[in-house]
This record gives structure tokens, sequence and C-alpha cells, in this order.
């Protein structure tokens, strides 16, 4: 007896034990006396496509939310009261939720023998049953096996044994969660596809390609019951490059006439479970998908949980919302794993996931180049609510508008970046009314940006910058650019255009563009500057400044702009410093009064100040 079998067994106790312990003639409706939904009823079961499989029916019930499918082999259960043990030893169930269905295919039986089978109704998935009656079916049995014809009893524990049916010998049985972890373990590139089978990763399925992925799986260790599998979890690497001819085509296994792989989970069936590569690689991932949504290893994931897993060597096009991992995300924990390869797609479009909704995303990284039409980013597209932390890109990056070297579009006050950086050129081509919103870091910002970097060159049309290219009502601290940054109008250093707030930060690559460039920020509408400064070339054929391009308000305090390697003499805001003045203190004194310590390291009388906040690496920022 399995652990797996005695804890389901365990949580059906209460019920099951009165039902067949009493030799009742039908089940007990203790769920409906608990307040629960009507017994299903007409319960019946008939031999199935294949030996071994039987299918359960039962009448529909509007008010309940979950059916519980049981069965037992006569032989087990007549065994176990002989010797005297709890007959639910023998015992197995699954939990479905009501989509409306009124059969269910029980697979991996024993051919050539007798079981009875009951169905519950529950107002949710682990509350009380109200319970069918018995039906009893007598299994084919197997090719070429014979049988003695028997006539199993009305119900299941009224004493009655049936006429011993000879029990052919069965393939090698198959436990798919051996380490009892919870999660069943993938092997294979089928067994990779069927997930989209079982989306929420408990080890149920009726479907056909299911069975075969997982053949002979052991009775009782394919997580039959609560609480005993929520996912998967990777134990090899996997290939899809079959063929091992070292590119896509269609020779290879999951070619599908040149659409390649069929993401996992869409909008209408998201994956919910976990997958846990333990540091496999998934390599040479295809997908050719121009007319879908929701594109990646995994189309779209709803509060589920992804870690430890890299794809590697990735094509993958799509309408829009394209990733090399995930296409669509919410409500998601990705820690930990990794893409490379190329992306492309519409709007949101990462190079690790194309909307990242309200998840949370740590310790990532994605290496290639990303393009798309609105919201793209080397690492995620469109980040609604997002927490992005100790991740990074590193590919370069191009759309039509707000484009970012690590995210397209953070939106919302709740979205965060810090301890992140993006490495990576980035293009924003074509013109967009209003502005391109290109950035080194992230495109469009209106969250939270801390302890961040950038260092490719930023090119774009409107509203381009190092870091930001527009920070709406957002926050900027402890970051810094240094990348080359041109556009046509609002170029900035660090922020194209900012009304949020931005603190402690610095930029240090040239800017240049036909109007309202700054050394800092291109053009400030109204928010704050503190604390900051920019060293890099500044050219325009308009509105300048080393600091501050244009300046429609705000208060800029403690911030300057070296007046000799910017080339610019005034500024919208701040205070011009020469080269020396700017790397004399060697503490938060003189012109640094009022900086912060945690932030800071001031170097020597011949450095400029650089960042410590956060753990960023104080010796990389001086060559």
């Amino acid at each position: 007896m399995t652990l797996k079998r005695l804890t389901a067994a365990a949580a059906f106790a209460a019920v099951a034990l009165a039902i067949i312990a009493a030799g009742a003639a039908s089940a007990i409706a203790q769920g409906q006396q608990n307040g629960g939904p009507p017994a299903p009823g007409s319960t019946q079961a008939v031999n199935g496509p294949a030996p071994g499989e039987a299918v359960v029916s039962w009448q529909a019930v509007a008010s309940a939310t979950h059916y519980r499918i049981g069965w037992v082999a006569y032989d087990d259960y007549n065994a176990a009261i002989a010797a005297g043990r709890d007959w639910l030893e023998a015992f197995t169930f699954v939990d479905l939720a009501n989509r409306g269905q009124t059969s269910y295919q029980v697979a991996r039986l024993t051919p050539g023998i007798d079981y009875a089978f009951i169905v519950g109704s529950n107002a949710s998935r682990y509350a009380a049953p109200t319970w069918s009656d018995w039906a009893s079916l007598t299994l084919a049995p197997a090719p070429g096996a014979t049988s003695c014809p028997t006539t199993p009893p009305a119900t299941a524990g009224n004493g009655a044994t049936p006429t011993p049916t000879p029990t052919p010998t069965p393939a090698a049985n198959v436990d798919y969660d051996t380490d009892d972890d919870g999660l069943i373990e993938i092997a294979s590139l089928a067994q990779l596809d069927v997930i989209r089978h079982d989306l929420d990763g408990d080890g149920v399925s009726t479907h056909a390609d299911h069975a075969a992925a997982f053949p002979n799986a052991l009775d009782g260790m394919g997580c039959p019951g609560p609480f005993v599998c929520n996912g998967y979890e990777l134990t090899a690497n996997l290939d899809f490059d079959t063929n091992g001819n070292g590119r896509p085509d269609a020779g290879d296994a999951y070619w599908n006439g040149g659409h390649g792989w069929l993401p996992i989970g869409d909008e209408a069936n998201q994956f919910t479970a976990v997958l846990d590569g333990n540091n496999h690689t998934i390599a040479n991932l295809y997908i050719n998908r121009s007319e879908g949504n929701s594109v990646g290893l995994f189309g779209y994931v709803l509060y589920s949980s992804i870690k430890q897993v890299g794809i590697v060597s990735a094509a993958v096009s799509g309408s829009g919302y394209a990733g090399g991992l995930v296409g669509n995300s919410g409500g998601s924990t990705i820690s930990g794993s990794y893409a490379t390869g190329s992306v492309s797609g519409g709007g949101r479009v990462g190079g690790l996931i194309g909307d990242s909704g309200n998840s949370t995303i740590s310790d990532s990284y994605a290496i290639g180049s990303v393009s798309g039409s609105v919201h793209v980013g080397g690492l995620v597209g469109y980040s609604g609510s997002s927490t992005i932390s100790d991740s990074y890109a590193t590919g370069s990056v191009s759309g039509g508008g707000h484009v970012g070297g690590l995210v397209g579009s953070l939106r919302r006050n709740g979205s965060t970046v810090s301890g992140s950086y993006a490495t990576g050129s980035v293009f924003g081509t074509g013109i967009v009314f209003g502005g391109d919103n290109v950035g080194g870091l992230v495109g469009l910002s209106s969250g939270t940006i801390n302890g961040s970097y950038a260092t490719g060159s930023v090119l774009g049309s409107g509203f381009v910058g190092g870091l930001v290219g527009q920070n709406v009502d957002g926050t900027i601290g402890g970051s810094y650019a240094t990348g080359n940054v041109s556009g046509n109008s609002v170029v900035g250093g660090l922020v194209g255009v900012s009304d949020g707030t931005v603190s402690d930060s610095y930029a240090t690559g040239s800017v240049s563009g036909d109007d309202y460039v700054g050394g800092l920020v291109g053009g400030s509408g109204g928010g704050t500057v503190s604390g900051s400064y920019a060293i890099g070339d500044v050219s325009s054929n308009g509105d300048s400044g080393g600091l501050i391009g244009y300046y429609e308000g705000g208060a800029i305090t403690a911030s300057y702009w070296d007046t000799q390697t910017t080339g610019q003499s005034g500024s919208y805001g701040g205070i011009g410093k020469t080269t020396a003045e700017l790397q004399a203190p060697t503490e938060n004194a003189g012109i640094y009064a009022n900086w912060s310590l945690d932030y800071w390291d001031f170097g020597t009388d011949s450095q400029y100040p650089v960042l410590k906040y956060g753990g960023l690496n104080v010796a990389a920022q001086r060559p």
C-alpha cells in the first residue's frame, strides 16, 4: 500500500466507510445532509475503448462545483476485509471541476476483473460529497486472455465474492512521481506536450495522448487524490531538434507543418500548476504562429510557478503576447529561468515574457534579439503591475514604440524593477504620435525603478532616454545609464521626459537630438530631480541643457552637470560644475552634503561618485 493511496483513503474515510462497510444498497447522502448538492443520478459504468479502461457516466448536477469519481476492485475489497484491514486501502478516486461533463474515462485498471464505481457531487473540491448508487462492471479481458463469466454483486460490500477470474500479467508499472514530491516527472518531449491535457498538474487526465505519454502508470501512484500532485518537474534536458540536424525543419517531431510547437495554455485554458526545471534546458524551441496570440513554451499561465528552467536557441514569433518562455502571465512567479534566441511579434513582446501582468520575476534573464511593434522589451514586453528583481537582458531590442532594453512598458504604481540591468542596443523605429518612448532599460514607466542600470546605446524618435524613455509619475532611484542616446525630440542621458521622481542617479553617455536634449533629462514636465548628475556630451539643434533640456516646472535640488564634458554652459535647472569640482569631494560633504552614503561611493579626488545602492558593482562603474 502506497503513501499516496493511504492519503487519498484518509480524505475519503469519513463518508465512504459508512457506504460499503454497512453493505448499503445505495450511498448515504451525507454531503446533501451537510448542505451540499444532490447526488448524481443514473450512474453507469461500461467498458472503455481499450482493455483496462472504463467509462463512468452520470446525470449532471448543475449546483456541484466538483465531481468525485471513485472505484474499487472487488478482489481488493474482499481481500482487505478478509485480512481485517480497512477496505479504503483499495479505494481510489479523482476530483474533477464541474464543466458540464457527465462522463469520465478511467484508465490503468486491470483487465478481466470486477470493479465497483461511484460518483459524488461536491459543493467545493474538498467538501463532503453527496454520493450516487454504486455501479458494477466486469472489465473486458486483455487480448488473448480467457476468463470465466461472473455475476458481480449488486453493491460493493454485500459480502458476495465474484467467481475468480484469471488476470493477465500487466506490463511493468510506472510511478510518474517517483520521489513523491508532488511533481510529475517530465523526461521527454511527449510528456512535456501532454501537460496541456492536465493544466493543473494533479495527474488526472482522460486524454489518450496523456495515457500514451505515461504508459502503465502504477495504480495509486498517479496523483489520484487531493493534496498529492500540483505540477511537473524536468528530469532531463529536452531538445526540439529531434532529427539532430541542427535546425528546425519538417523532420522534427513538433514541426506541425511549419507552425512549430503549440504553446501550453491559452486564454480559455491557462496553465495553473508548477514547473520546476531542476536547472535543465529545453533547446531549439521553434514557434511560427503569426496569427496567434500568447505564444512561447507556455502560451498563458495563471497563478502558476515556473522556476529553474532554461530555453536555449529559441526562435519564437507570434501576433502578440510573445515570449521565449511565456507569452502571457497573470499572478505567477517566475524565478531562476532564462531564454536565449530570438522573439518577434506585434504588441507585448519580450525575450522571456510577453506580458507579465501582475507576476513576480526574479533571478532571470534573456539573451537574444527581440522585435515587435509596441511594448517591446529585452526581458518583458509589458508589465501591468509586476515585480522584477535581480534580472537582466543583453540582446538588441527594436520596435515602433514603448521599447526598453529590459521592459517595454512598466505600468501602474505597483510595478517595480530593482537590482536589474540591460546591456543591449535599443532601437525605436518609426514615428509614433506623442513620442516613441524608448529607453535603455524601460520604454515607458509609471512604476518604481531602483538599483538598476542600462549600458547599451539607445536610438529613437521622441521621448528617448538612456534608462527610461518616459517616466509618467514613476520613481527612479539609485540607478544609472552609460550608453549613448540619440533621437529627434525630448532626449535625455537618463530619462527622455519625466513628470515623476528622479533621485540618486546619473548618466554618462553622449546625448544628441534635434530639440529638448539634456544630459540627464530631456524634458521635465513638473517632476522632481534630486541628488543626481550628468557628464556626457550634449548636442542639439534646439533647446538643450547640461542637466535638463527643457523645463516646465518641478523641483531640481542638489543636482549637477559637468560644464566641461557636456559642452553645455547652461541648463533648465541644476548647477554646472567643472570636472574637478565634481570629483573633489570624497565624502558626502560640500556639494554632496545632502547625498546619502547608503547610495553613493564618492571615490578619490580624481573620480566621480558612483552608486553602491542595492549591491551595485562600484568597480565596474569606474573603468
